[in-house]
């Protein structure tokens, strides 16, 4: 029997609304009393993940920042982490000023972004950006000069290109630069950048490696490109219907959409 499922959020265990259903929730409470651990996997913070999500009574742990933590909420604190070297972000942020975005970064599990002179947020940012992590962003006119304030590392970066066809170019300039970083994305209007080597599946073998669980004992959910290495290192790899055609591709089962409980059919049809 599957003894961790790993599955994504946005797109795949969320409905759209970022609701989680009575049909989900039921089947995660169940395969818990069975055992099993469910792990949300997300590019969220620990602080972002859904209030659906974190009531769960039953909920320990969460694989966050596209891999770059993993957060115990028991215990609160990280039991894993592989952070951006604090000049590294620096460097970054100094690199795109020659490009047509607008830069973010987390730090110990809160996001900083880019800002006027007030600290207001643009409006076009806050479009395109995810509502779920809103409460959690502090403006800042000056990324560099906070980074170097808090004086830590960094977990993660979420670059905005201002008009959303920027994107590629950018996301390939930065892997040429940066090849000691991990570049990807899960959207049209946002980059992620993380440490090197560092993705949900090196992550997920990690949290296997801490819980004693052979990776092969995995079921992995997921979506969008983001969620590739970890569905490509899971037992199981279990991909949406609404998921992107690349994901789709590496998938061992394709179940029905985010808004159809494909999470929960699935684990109703393996685990018992």
């Amino acid at each position: 029997m599957y003894k961790i499922v790993a599955a994504d959020l946005d797109g795949t265990l969320l409905r759209n609304d970022k609701s989680i259903s009575p049909f989900t929730f039921a089947e995660l409470e169940r395969i818990n009393s069975l055992g099993v651990i469910f792990l949300p996997s997300t590019g969220r913070t620990h602080v972002e993940i859904p209030k659906p999500i974190r009531d769960l009574p039953f909920l320990n742990y969460g694989l966050c920042v596209n891999g770059g933590a993993i957060y115990d909420y028991k215990e609160e604190k990280y039991i894993f982490q592989n952070t951006i070297p604090m000049e590294t972000a620096i460097e970054v942020y100094r690199f795109l000023k020659d490009y047509p975005v607008c830069p973010s970064c987390v730090i110990n599990g809160k996001r900083f972004v880019q800002s006027d002179e007030n600290g207001k947020i643009s409006d076009y940012i806050l479009g395109v950006m995810a509502k779920g992590i809103q409460f959690n962003c502090t403006g800042t006119y000056d990324i560099e000069s906070k980074i170097k304030e808090i004086n830590n590392d960094v977990q993660k970066m979420l670059i905005y290109p201002l008009d959303p066809k920027y994107r590629d170019e950018v996301m390939n300039a930065l892997k040429e630069k940066f090849p000691q970083l991990q570049i990807s994305t899960s959207g049209p209007s946002f980059i992620e950048v993380n440490a090197y080597g560092i993705d949900k599946g090196v992550a997920l073998q990690r949290f296997c490696e801490l819980k004693d669980v052979d990776i092969k004992d995995t079921m992995v959910f997921g979506d969008a490109e983001n969620d590739i290495s970890m569905l490509k290192a899971g037992g199981y790899a279990v991909v949406m219907e609404n998921g992107t055609p690349p994901t789709i591709a590496v998938a061992d089962e394709i179940c029905p959409s985010n808004e159809d409980d494909g999470v929960a059919l699935t684990l109703k049809k393996y685990i018992y």
